[in-house]
Formats: structure tokens, C-alpha cells, sequence
């Protein structure tokens, strides 16, 4: 970590308390990617988490996807590093059962969320979610709608 950084304590607290969640927020570019990873993993080496316990969410699909790549490149490389015989094993269950990780945007979280309990929430079990031009044409018919009701 580079020790010139102003917040370098934050960054250290994210990838090194692991007894609490945290919601980071920062700029584009500022190493929040690489830091989501580190927690990831850290979480993982040290037995705290099993990769099916673990959720990593973000706002937009790139960025999960990079995420998600990130955090299996650097699981990989720990594996393939990793000497110490309880500690490869564990790399190698996250690794074998990646796809039980929950690494996605807060969109689909919820989404998910909602199709386990669609009826404790209300909805038809078969709800689906709207795309980004359907998401556009509900913003406009409400900013309409809102204009209209402000007489604008």
C-alpha cells in the first residue's frame, strides 16, 4: 500500500477489519476495485468467510465484472503461490465453489433477494426485471407526470 496516500488508514480498515461490514464510497479511479478484492480474499484466507457467504456489491455491470475477475485472477494466483497445506485446501473450496459467491450490482442483489420471498414481498413469483430502455421510458413517464402535476 502506498504509504503517501491521505487516506491510507480507510484503506487499511477495508482490507483488514473483518469483523464488520463497510460501504465504500470514492471516485472513479481511486482504488476501490482493488480494495473490495483484498477484503474479498482476506475474508477468504483467513477462514472468516466461505466464498458462499461472501457478497460484493456495486453499482453497474462493469464494474461487478471487474470485480469479479479481479478477485478470481488473485484467488487463482494465491492458490497456485500457496504452500501451507489447511490454507491451499480452503483456496481451492473458494475456487471449486466460486459460483456460489455473490459478486453483482446492488440491482441484482435485491433482485435476488425478491425471488426468494416473492411472496412475503408481494410480488408475482415470476416478476422480471426492466432493462435499461424500459428503466429510461418509466424515468421519462414520471418526470412527465411530475411536470404535469406541478403544472410546469
Amino acid at each position: 500500500m502506498n504509504n503517501k496516500l491521505p487516506d491510507k488508514r480507510a484503506r487499511a480498515r477495508i482490507e483488514q477489519d473483518l469483523d464488520i461490514n463497510f460501504m465504500v464510497e470514492a471516485g472513479a479511479g481511486s482504488g476501490k476495485t482493488s480494495c473490495l478484492v483484498k477484503r474479498a480474499l482476506a475474508q477468504i484466507v483467513s477462514g472468516r468467510l466461505k466464498v458462499h457467504e461472501l457478497a460484493v456489491i456495486t453499482f453497474t455491470r462493469k464494474a461487478a465484472a471487474e470485480l469479479r475477475e479481479r478477485f478470481e485472477n488473485q484467488l487463482e494466483e494465491l492458490y497456485r503461490s500457496e504452500q501451507e497445506e489447511t490454507l491451499r485446501q480452503r483456496l481451492e473450496q473458494a475456487l471449486l465453489n466460486l459460483d456460489q459467491c455473490y459478486i453483482g450490482t446492488i440491482h441484482a442483489f435485491c433482485a435476488r433477494l425478491l425471488r426468494e420471498r416473492p411472496v412475503e414481498a408481494g410480488l408475482n413469483p415470476e416478476f422480471t426485471e426492466v432493462d435499461e430502455m424500459e428503466e429510461a421510458i418509466i424515468q421519462q413517464q414520471a418526470w412527465t407526470i411530475y411536470l404535469n402535476e406541478i403544472k410546469l
